[in-house]
């Protein structure tokens, strides 16, 4: 029992080395909830390290993480039928009614922690990291699309746009507006 103690404050103390000041929720996500989600199968959260210090330094440092889950996403009724067709993949409509939602592999956190440097973790590396798992994921279940929901920021976006995302709605989260912006996989 001593041991299972011990490693769970080494895990803690591990987790409590990343900080995010742009956006607390998501240094509070994985500090608070991560674990919890993985044990309900929520979703599944990656954390990067440098692999250097990974294997020396008593003072391990997470350098970034990310999470991955399952979602369904909610199409909006104004969406036109070529445009869920092209999501879908196939015909757009089930039972002669328009589609209504779509499953697709959700990034629920992606950030770098505030101690690291966008030259030592860039975060186009991250969100390939992120893409690299969902493909893992998409070719043993299948599935077309990878989502983010971020806050409506322009660098954000842009960051997103410039990695192949495109916006495809909106969002209200906890009184914020999250963007919904998608990227096809396959």
């Amino acid at each position: 029992m001593v041991q299972l103690q011990n490693q769970e404050d080494r895990l803690s103390q591990i987790l409590s080395s990343f900080s995010c000041h742009l956006d607390e929720d998501i240094a509070n996500f994985l500090h608070n909830r991560a674990a919890e989600f993985e044990k309900l199968q929520k979703s599944k959260t990656y954390l990067v390290f440098d692999e250097d210090s990974l294997a020396n330094d008593p003072q391990i440092v997470i350098w970034g993480y990310f999470t991955v889950a399952l979602k369904s996403l909610e199409l909006p009724q104004s969406m036109s039928t070529r445009t869920r067709r092209e999501l879908d993949g196939f015909s757009g409509k089930a039972n002669n009614a328009p589609i209504a939602s779509l499953p697709c592999y959700l990034i629920g956190q992606l950030a770098r922690n505030d101690r690291i440097s966008k030259e030592q973790l860039p975060g186009k590396e991250l969100l390939i990291e992120a893409l690299r798992v969902i493909l893992s994921a998409a070719d043993l279940v299948g599935g077309r699309l990878a989502m983010i929901e971020c806050h409506n920021d322009e660098h954000l976006k842009t960051f997103y746009r410039e990695n192949g995302f495109e916006t495809i709605g909106s969002d209200q989260e906890d009184g914020k507006t999250m963007v919904q912006m998608l990227c096809k996989i396959c």
